[in-house]
């Protein structure tokens, strides 16, 4: 009973929020939390959620954006130090996540 309650939920999390048509995951929660909070600040509209397996097995954090946002949320997060991981286009009604690019670790300067 408790598991499909949590799936339940887990699916309302993530098919909820059409808005969102991309997803950001991240290479730890840390990062996942600094992103949310840095996103939150600069007036940006995104939504935390658990990181469908479909898409990546990472922290299990990832965030939930709007695209006409996406250059934006890049910018802030490479220019705060933050680790995303890959980035997906998403149709959350049919659970259709397209790659659009991964992050370049070796491009990363981190303090």
């Amino acid at each position: 009973m408790k598991l499909q309650l949590i799936r339940l939920l887990l699916y309302e999390v993530i098919v909820t929020y059409p808005q969102y048509d991309r997803l950001v995951s991240f290479a730890s929660v840390h990062h996942g939390l600094r992103a949310e909070k840095l996103l939150a600040a600069a007036g940006i509209e995104a939504a935390a959620a658990p990181t469908p397996r479909e898409v990546d097995i990472s922290c299990g954090q990832c965030l939930l954006f709007a695209g006409k946002d996406e250059q934006r949320v890049l910018a802030l997060l490479e220019t705060n130090n933050v680790r995303w991981s890959k980035l997906f286009n998403r149709d959350g009604r049919s659970k259709i996540y397209d790659l659009i690019r991964m992050y370049d670790f070796r491009r990363a300067q981190w303090d």
